[in-house]
């Protein structure tokens, strides 16, 4: 079975398939961009071809993350108990928001990330392409830290709480490799009430590269389905 696939086969959008496949697609462009000198006339093409298509796709009826998540099986069951805690099995995907910047699969902003539960730990795989470097042959500090708090988030369903990101505190060990299998671990240290202190670290083969301690704050589901039902604050658009 395919990534896509295990992405597609948990949610009830038809369009998902196709929209993991574009977001692939873009992705890969895009890391083609940076790693190669492109032909001026290619570039040209590229930049007329996502004008015209970006024109035709603004036209058409939007999306909203918050009303989709709500009407997501998954996201309803965990509503109606009131955790999250039997929404990912052992070993399965965490894949809640296919959108997601950091690890969702339909995002052709998406870093790629992919998010398995091991036991009580959150694990996070990804291979970092060279859209994401920033030193000579390293991975970016910010993208290091995306996927250290992205691999937290993903803890949050398998300890059955939703959660905002307190306070994220990183130390780099070593440089981040690219084109390198890398891992995040990430696992509860204690509560403290509404409090969630977090360790996670980061390896690859050649070893520990980054480790973090986070405080994140748990908030009821009830709580957050309040706040989604709540009307958009409107803008000021006063000079």
């Amino acid at each position: 079975m395919t990534a896509s696939s295990l992405d597609a086969s948990a949610d009830d959008h038809p369009d998902l398939p196709a929209r993991i496949g574009a977001a692939a697609a873009m992705r890969r462009l895009s890391h083609a961009i940076v790693s190669h000198r492109v032909d001026i006339s290619d570039l040209h093409r590229i930049a007329a071809a996502a004008d015209e298509l970006s024109s035709q796709i603004e036209a058409q009826p939007a999306r909203g993350r918050l009303d989709e998540m709500m009407a997501s099986p998954r996201f309803a069951a965990a509503l109606d108990s009131g955790s999250l805690g039997q929404a990912v099995e052992d070993g399965a995907f965490v894949d809640l928001f296919h959108d997601s910047p950091v690890s969702g699969s339909a995002n052709p902003l998406g870093m790629g990330l992919r998010i398995s539960r091991d036991g009580d730990e959150a694990v996070g795989t990804i291979v970092l392409g060279p859209g994401w470097e920033g030193a000579p042959g390293r991975g970016h500090g910010g993208i290091v830290a995306a996927c250290v708090d992205e691999t937290i988030g993903g803890l949050l369903p398998i300890i059955g709480t939703m959660a905002f990101t307190g306070e994220l505190t990183l130390r780099y060990r070593a440089p981040c490799p690219l084109a390198t299998p890398l891992e995040f671990r990430a696992r509860l240290n204690r509560r403290d009430g509404r409090k969630l202190y977090i360790e996670c670290t980061g390896t690859s083969p050649e070893g520990l590269f980054v480790e973090s301690t986070a405080l994140f704050i748990a908030v009821q589901l009830d709580q957050l389905a309040a706040l989604i039902d709540q009307p958009p604050i409107e803008k000021d658009t006063r000079p």
